[in-house]
Order: structure tokens, then C-alpha cells, then sequence
């Protein structure tokens, strides 16, 4: 069991869930008035994972900077689709010029809010003792933020093969650049979670770690 939210924490996390959908309800329009399928697609998946986190939510009961942090990872993921700095797509801006573009950013700073998603999913079940081994721990964290990262590859392939959209997922050469960005905001975000060990989930009690159990 899980101790009751506070009215606070309750009214946050409903305005968090209240503002998500509010955003992506503002770019579904927009992509349908405009015709664009393939953005319509992404936008049902995102919709999918907002059903997902918040199932988890109800069970785990995340801290509301995770919450926070993963909306704002979905806007950052609409407007860089859907938002143009003159001519050029905010995706391929570039926020230092010929080296680093809003798209690597998003990679980025998207893997270490999921390894923050995976550290506070782990966090209720993993022995104590393992936790303290924090190079296993971190490294443990880096493969879940990068395994997490290519199941977003995976989704953009499916738009590519579906709704023929190369032009706007890129090439190979940027596939792999989002890996590599993929791969930098993981080992960042691993390394600070585990030095710090930020709380970011109440665990609830009938889920504690098989560590503090006794033998009979």
C-alpha cells in the first residue's frame, strides 16, 4: 500500500496530466487539418505511452519532476516536429552551427529522462545490495535508456516503411547520431542518479526490495 497523496501532489500531477493533453490535442488538430498522417501516427503513440506512464503512475506513484519531465519531453518532440525558425524545420535547426542540432538535443536530454523513468521503475524491486554496486547499477541504467532510445528508432522506421517518411526521419548517418546522443544523455543522467540517489518514486510497502525481507 501506498500512502495517500497529498492534495497538493494530486493537484500537480493533474495539472501535468491536463496540460499534456492539451498540447497534444492542439498538434493532433493541426496535423489533421493539415493532412499530415505520419504525424497523426506519432501523435497516437504518444497518446498510447501518456495511457501507459499513467497506469504505472497509479501503481508506483512517480515524483512529480518525472512527470514533469517526461511532458516536456513530448513538447519538445511536437514542436520539433511541427515548428519551422524561417524556413528551416525545428528539427534541423542548428543550435551551434555545423555541430549540434535541436534534434541531437532532444535525443539527448530524451535518454536521460528515460533513464530517470527507468531508475524510478527499478528503484521498488532491485535488491539494496545490488543498488549500492553502482557501476553495475549505472551501467544497468545506461542499457535501459539506450534500449528505450531505439524503440523510438523503431518507431520512426514503421513511418518510414508506412507513410514513406525518409525525408523527414533522416538517413542512416542520422540514425546513428541519434544513438550516439542517445548514448551521451544515458551515461550522463546513470551517472548522476546513481551518485546522488535522488528519490524519484514512493515505493509502495507490499513492494519492497527482496533485501529487506528476512529468512525464515
Amino acid at each position: 500500500m501506498t500512502k495517500p497523496l497529498s492534495p497538493r501532489t494530486q493537484k500537480l500531477e493533474k495539472f501535468i496530466v491536463y496540460f499534456t493533453l492539451f498540447y497534444v490535442s492542439i498538434f493532433a488538430i493541426n496535423a489533421l487539418v493539415r493532412g499530415n498522417v505520419e504525424f497523426v501516427y506519432y501523435t497516437a503513440v504518444m497518446a498510447l505511452s501518456i495511457g501507459v506512464i499513467l497506469f504505472i503512475n497509479k501503481r508506483l506513484h512517480f515524483y512529480p519532476i518525472v512527470l514533469i519531465s517526461l511532458s516536456l519531453l513530448g513538447l519538445l518532440h511536437m514542436l520539433g516536429g511541427n515548428y519551422y525558425i524561417g524556413t528551416v524545420h525545428l528539427y534541423d535547426f542548428y543550435l551551434l552551427p555545423n555541430i549540434f542540432r535541436y534534434d541531437n538535443f532532444v535525443h539527448m536530454v530524451g535518454s536521460g529522462i528515460m533513464v530517470m523513468l527507468a531508475y524510478a521503475m527499478l528503484k521498488p524491486v532491485l535488491l539494496d545490495s545490488f543498488e549500492r554496486q553502482t557501476l553495475y547499477f549505472g551501467f544497468l541504467l545506461v542499457l535501459v535508456g539506450m534500449g528505450l532510445g531505439a524503440i523510438n528508432e523503431l518507431i520512426e522506421f514503421f513511418a518510414v516503411l508506412v507513410f514513406d517518411a525518409s525525408k523527414t526521419v533522416g538517413d542512416y548517418t542520422n540514425t546513428l547520431l541519434d544513438i550516439t546522443f542517445n548514448t551521451i544523455g544515458s551515461i550522463i543522467t546513470a551517472i548522476i542518479l546513481v551518485k546522488t540517489k535522488i528519490p524519484l518514486v514512493e515505493i509502495p510497502e507490499t513492494n519492497k526490495p527482496l533485501s529487506s525481507e528476512k529468512n525464515d
